[in-house]
């Protein structure tokens, strides 16, 4: 029996208890407030957390890697884009779905025009100067204008160390894909949707640099059975892509990612900016759930040994990473060739042909795309999504075995007689007032474990954070510190008496710079720090349950026994308390900043004061003053060194203020809150083991001494209920036997 089976049963008897327990409040009317709202709450959100529960694949690699067509294969269809190559600037998503769906969303205007504005503030280093005081794409001066400032820029102001400035390609993508944009985006923020025919169309938005600019997300809903409905597959942007920004979305995605894919070619083997970016998920603590895959080209390879020999290079390399790294090697392009054949063009046929005959490779490529599909679906499925289906198995059981005994009890106390009755409800009461020592306990734990956690998060995050000897700022500072210089390039801009120019030369080539560093070395510590904390918060408020599990239990037995209507009641079974730490996140709005907010420091860098003005005034003061040399070694020179002086003083400066305020909100608005919100998600549960027993039963005894023809009705209409409670609890029976 496959897991999303076991779902699909446990999904109809969540159903089949909350109509129990809807009638439960009919037939004990008295009681249907309280009691039964909370049972209702608890079924719902066991209900929401198998329907909602998301199994992330991020499949990433370089560029050229053959991601696309590696997903293509998987879907057993065309349906990413393949040879995107590096304009691709956005994660595409895909999940299953019952019809061909292609879901875009767009950036509002006013997030467009933000971006725009923010590109343009160090372009004005260059001599250009906005039109007006508020930049809009969508007036027709404005984009002539911008039109008319990137043609005037000279190409020095379009490389910096051999890569193409990102604020200009950003710009140009603008300007270049408003024409096909301008009657797409809809006035509000929201989506666009292409449906079956129209599917194809959302190519145009991945494949161009242009239009992908304008995407926020994009979404893939494709009915393949190949594909579980809980998984969503990521094909995320090539991890050697000049762009940091591109590096912190495939950052953001990994955060949450359950499972990475790593697609190799076997036209290269392992390279640097692999080696580069598997460091940089180790550095995230995300290395524990990687599957390596050799995207193998049987042009390149035309025997199994060579394949293999490949395989053995990778592996051992690998290894100075990961220990034992799961690796398979499959062409994924004959694959889905294979899958394709009748739809094929002319040439793309004879080469499946030409591969086919190749019977010893295509024999192996099959057996280890085997072996991957089986270790695939047995750590998505079988591993991760058990664990989460036993977890709501006990909830279940729990909420049965609550809504039972609660039955059973009101049944007694019905049908007894007024002594008798008056025995039990005395019973009952002692009960709850030990329930309630229980949870002023548990209470006052939960109070000093936020207190004590909160103070110790604070403590490692200072250290962390620390100015001196933390884990992230004295790199960064000693990166700015010591960046060099090839002051021997710019002389021609200086010999030209071009100061200015070649000021903002340097301080765009150091830009990039450290903006690469900071995606590919702060980022990564910044993150694997973050989730370290997050599974300590996790495992401490586990264990602190620990000892009032033996507590609840002896609390919500009492010395009674009850009637459940001739049905044998099992054991109630110990089950440790579990968190479930996504879900919390998304019920409280919890999120960490985006690992693009790093990049974000220009911000207090004040780029337009400290380029038009302060650093121009500064500079010009200092060639003044050596004015009198004619000479470039003693006059713009010694400017332009001092100039850089200023420039990493301000960054370093700048970049340390950030960080502080960074380091508080992230204290403050993520992990304050999230100890907070894990505290009263284990006060509930842990209330909700004795919840059955604190109902006031005294209310319906009053009731039906006022009322006494309702009695027999009541009791008649509980037996009812226990009856169909017992044909749900067989059915959970039957499902944990096969779990």
């Amino acid at each position: 029996m496959t897991d999303t089976i076991v779902k699909e049963q446990l999904l109809d008897i969540i159903d089949a208890l909350t109509r129990q327990i809807e009638a439960a409040g009919k037939a004990v009317p008295s009681t249907s407030g309280g009691m039964i709202s909370e049972w209702m709450a608890a079924s719902k959100t066991c209900k929401s957390r198998l329907e909602d529960d998301l199994l992330r694949m991020a499949v990433v690699g370089t560029i050229k890697s053959g991601k696309s067509t590696f997903i293509n294969s998987l879907l057993s269809g065309d349906y990413l884009k393949r040879g995107a190559g590096v304009i691709t600037s956005i994660v595409t998503k895909v999940r299953a779905a019952d019809t061909l769906r292609a879901v875009l969303y767009f950036k509002s205007w006013d997030e467009i025009n933000e971006e725009i504005a923010h590109s343009l503030r160090i372009f004005f280093a260059a001599g250009v100067r906005q039109n007006k005081e508020a930049f809009d794409i969508r007036d027709s001066e404005d984009r002539i204008w911008l039109q008319d400032a990137l043609e005037n820029l000279e190409s020095k102001y379009l490389l910096s160390n051999d890569t193409r400035n990102m604020d200009h390609v950003l710009l140009g993508a603008y300007l270049k894909g408003y024409p096909d944009i301008k009657d797409i985006i809809p006035d509000k923020n929201g989506a666009v949707f292409y449906e079956n025919d129209t599917f194809p169309l959302h190519r145009d938005f991945s494949g161009s640099e242009y239009l992908s600019a304008y995407l926020r997300d994009l979404k893939l809903e494709i009915p393949a059975a190949s594909l579980e409905k809980n998984i969503e597959i990521a094909d995320c942007q090539g991890s050697d892509s000049p762009n940091p920004h591109h590096l912190a979305m495939i950052q953001d995605y990994l955060h949450t990612a359950d499972l990475v894919v790593y697609i190799i070619s076997s036209r290269t083997g392992l390279r640097q900016a692999d080696i580069k970016f598997l460091t940089m998920i180790k550095n995230m603590a995300g290395m524990n759930h990687v599957l390596f895959v050799i995207n193998a080209d049987f042009n390149e390879h035309e025997t199994v040994e060579d394949l293999n020999r490949v395989a053995g290079k990778v592996r051992e390399e690998l290894g100075l990473i990961v220990d034992d790294p799961s690796i398979y090697v499959f062409s994924s392009l004959f694959s889905l060739f294979s899958v394709q054949k009748d739809a094929l063009p002319e040439k793309d046929r004879m080469r499946l042909a030409q591969w086919a005959s190749e019977s010893t490779l295509v024999s192996f490529s099959g057996e280890e795309e085997g072996r991957f599909q089986r270790d695939f679906r047995n750590m998505i499925t079988e591993q991760r999504f058990s664990i989460l289906l036993k977890s709501q198995v006990h909830c279940l059981n729990f909420l049965i075995s609550d809504l039972g005994k609660w039955l059973g009890i009101s049944r007694d106390v019905l049908a007894a007689d007024n002594a008798g009755a008056a025995g039990l409800l005395d019973k009952i009461g002692k009960v709850r007032q030990e329930a309630a020592q229980v949870r002023s306990m548990i209470q006052m734990t939960m109070d000093g474990a936020v207190t004590q956690l909160q103070k110790e998060i604070k403590s490692e995050m200072d250290k962390f954070f620390d100015i001196r000897h933390g884990n992230l700022v004295p790199g960064i500072v000693d990166f700015i510190q010591g960046y060099r210089v090839s002051y021997e390039q710019f002389r021609p801009l200086l010999d030209k008496g071009d100061f200015s120019d070649a000021l903002f030369s340097v301080f765009q080539a150091f830009k990039q710079d450290l903006d690469r560093y900071m995606a590919e070395n702060v980022n990564p510590v910044m993150i694997g720090f973050i989730k370290t904390k997050e599974g300590e918060i996790v495992r401490y408020f586990e264990s602190l349950s620990t000892p009032y599990q033996k507590m609840i239990q002896e609390a919500g037995k009492g010395d009674f026994t009850y009637n459940d209507g001739g049905r044998n009641q099992t054991p109630e079974e110990e089950v440790g308390l579990s968190i479930d730490l996504s879900t919390i996140k998304k019920n409280r709005g919890l999120s960490i900043p985006s690992a693009a907010a790093t990049l974000d420091y220009t911000g207090t860098l004040k780029t337009d004061a400290f380029m038009k003005l302060g650093f121009y005034r500064f500079t010009n003061a200092v060639k003044n003053l050596l004015k009198r040399s004619k000479s470039y070694e003693n006059r713009d020179l010694p400017a332009l060194k001092a100039g850089v002086r200023r420039m990493k003083k301000e960054t370093e400066a700048s970049l340390v203020f950030y960080f502080k305020n960074y380091k508080e909100n992230i204290k403050f608005q993520y992990f304050y809150k999230l100890i907070e919100s894990i505290a009263e998600e284990m006060l509930l549960q842990m209330i909700n083991r004795f919840s059955g027993y604190q109902t006031d039963l005294m209310e319906l005894k009053s009731m039906v001494e006022e009322h006494p023809e309702n009695k027999l009705k009541i009791i008649n209409a509980i037996e009812n209920i226990q009856a169909r409670l017992f044909e749900v609890k067989r059915e959970m029976a039957k499902i944990e036997s096969n779990l």
